[in-house]
Formats: C-alpha cells, structure tokens, sequence
C-alpha cells in the first residue's frame, strides 16, 4: 500500500480538552449542591473531616476556611476546583472528582436530590474520562529533527521503547532524532523532556509502515497499554498527535470507516506531524498508529485517513514488550 502524506487541517474537527474538569455552565448548580452539603454540616472540623475522608490532600485543604457561611465556604470550594491543575505526578487525581464520588456514595445517607446526584455522577464520570486520556496523553511525544523541528508523532508502549510509523524517517532523511513529552498548550520547549532516539530500529517494516525503536534514556511518563484484538467499522476512537508540529491534541471522538487484514481507515481530521499517532479505543486502550491519507491502494470514504492496527505487527513487536 503507498502511503501519502496529505492531511487535512486539524481545526476543522472538534478536539477534547482533558484538563477541563469542570464547565462554566456548571458552577452554578455545583455550588448550590454543595451549598447544601455545607448547611447539613455546618461546624468546621466536620467539614474538613469529611473532604480528608473523601481523600483530598492536605495541598488543597490548606487553600480553605472551613469556619465560614455554607454559601461561602461552597463557593470557595468550587473556585479552587475550577482553577485546579492535574499534576503531570499524579494523573488520576483531582480533588472535585474526589469529594463528589464521596458524596454520591453517602447520597442515600444524606437523602441527596435526584437532579444533585446526577450533577455529581456526570461530574464524577467526566473526570474519569480525563484522568484515562490524561495517562494516555503523557505516553505521547513529537519526534523530531532537527531538535525542535516536530517531524511526526510517536507513543511509548515501554518504558523506553517507541512506536510510530516508518516513513517519518525516511522522508525526512533523519540522521538523528529526538522526541519530546509534555509539550502541550501553553506550555515551553523544555529540554527535560527531550530524549535522543536510537535509530538502529528494533523492528520495522516498510509495507506495514511501522517502526519500533528504542529512547536512549528513561523517561518518566506513562506507557499506553496495547490492545491486540480485532476491530470493527464504526468502533468509536480517539487519536493524540501533534499536527504541524504544535502542542498535542486529543481529538474528539471519531469513528473507524473500514477495517482490513492490515489496516483500518478512519475519519479524524489530522495534519503534517501527525503520522505515527496513537489510535485509542473508548477504553484508552492502543488499537492502531496513524498512517496518513491511504493513498491508492483501496476504495476509500472520501477523507478518510489510514491507519496501521496493532493486530497486523503484534506478532513484530510482541517480543520486545517482555
């Protein structure tokens, strides 16, 4: 199959934003709803009991009056969530998500109302959802060459093995290589999380346009969990890439078109610098890399995109994951 690098631009589809845990529509009824926690209890030590009960560290807490009026304190409380930054150490925690879970599991204690319970479990679930996409973020880095020049995208499935596709390297006639994690909006080009590339590939291959490679150091960042199993037209996924270069993007949700014995096509909208990007499933599970507009080889939906299934390279890359 010839692959040919023509994208089309990104911003013509809708992107997910992991780091917005809480919408502005929202802060009303959440603040009402916590209101209400905070009338039931209503003396400062109980307060803070139950938000340590819920799990929420002493960081946060120490940002509190609990001494204050429900009215107060539930505003104060709901500000500091909506100004909260996951920490790129700890993936998985936010302190709303772990006070509403709480309360939903007191909510036959507490008598709680149905439209309180609903606000907390839509919360709750969001939440989940972007810490998932969040792990699944920090696997992914830009490839680049020269240092700074994104090229493409790549995705660890080991601690310091790499995944992607094979043509990053042969058209731009790399001599070396490098790729960058946590480059995301708003954030700076720190060499901290620039590693060199060992381009003695561990394993490659030309027609199926994947290469796997080693990271010449250990980086610290989570590791997307393969999945090899079969896939279906109309299977909803999600990819994270870096399109011309820029900080990652998490697309919103897409679909898979067609699905071959070596490729799937799919229908997110991806740009230059976005080969080689992971293909996640609704479970933020690695089901394929992104190749790049599928070129002439098939019957194709009018823009779709091809991508490489880990299905047709497992069997090429298992015996390095041990």
């Amino acid at each position: 199959m010839n692959v040919i690098n023509m994208e089309l631009p990104v911003e013509k589809k809708p992107i997910m934003n992991p780091e917005i845990f809480l919408k502005q529509e929202e802060i009303a009824p959440l603040i009402m709803a916590l209101n209400q926690f905070a009338m039931r209890v209503n003396v400062a030590g109980e307060r803070k009991e139950i938000l340590e009960n819920a799990g929420i560290d002493a960081a946060f807490l120490s940002r509190l009056r609990f001494d204050t009026q429900s009215l107060s304190f539930a505003q104060a409380l709901v500000a500091a969530f909506k100004t909260y930054s996951v920490s790129s150490q700890r993936l998985n925690y936010h302190p709303m998500v772990r006070l509403l879970e709480y309360l939903r599991q007191l909510a036959p204690i507490d008598q709680l109302e149905d439209q309180t319970v609903n606000l907390f479990t839509k919360l709750v679930l969001r939440g989940n959802t972007n810490f998932e996409a969040l792990i699944a973020r920090s696997a992914v880095g830009r490839i680049e060459f020269p240092k700074g020049t994104g090229i493409g995208t790549g995705v660890l499935i080991k601690n310091n093995l790499l995944l992607t596709c094979y043509h990053i390297f042969t058209k731009s006639r790399a001599e070396k290589a490098w790729i960058r994690f946590n480059y995301k909006p708003g954030s700076y080009l720190l060499d901290d999380y620039l590693f060199e590339l060992d381009l003695d590939f561990l394993s490659f291959n030309n027609r199926f346009d994947y290469a796997l490679l080693q990271v010449k150091s250990q980086p610290q960042q989570e590791v997307a969990t393969l999945m090899n199993s079969t896939l279906d037209s109309g299977q909803k996924i999600y990819l994270i890439h870096h399109p011309q270069g820029q900080p990652v993007v998490i697309s919103g949700p897409g679909e898979i078109m067609q699905v071959g014995e070596n490729y799937i096509d799919h229908n997110i909208v991806t740009d230059n610098g976005s080969s080689g990007a992971p293909i996640f499933n609704q479970d933020w599970k690695l089901i394929a890399i992104h190749q790049g507009h599928p070129g002439i080889g098939r019957s194709i939906t009018s823009g779709a995109m091809g991508g490489i299934p880990i299905y047709a390279i497992f069997n090429q890359i298992s015996s390095h994951l041990a």
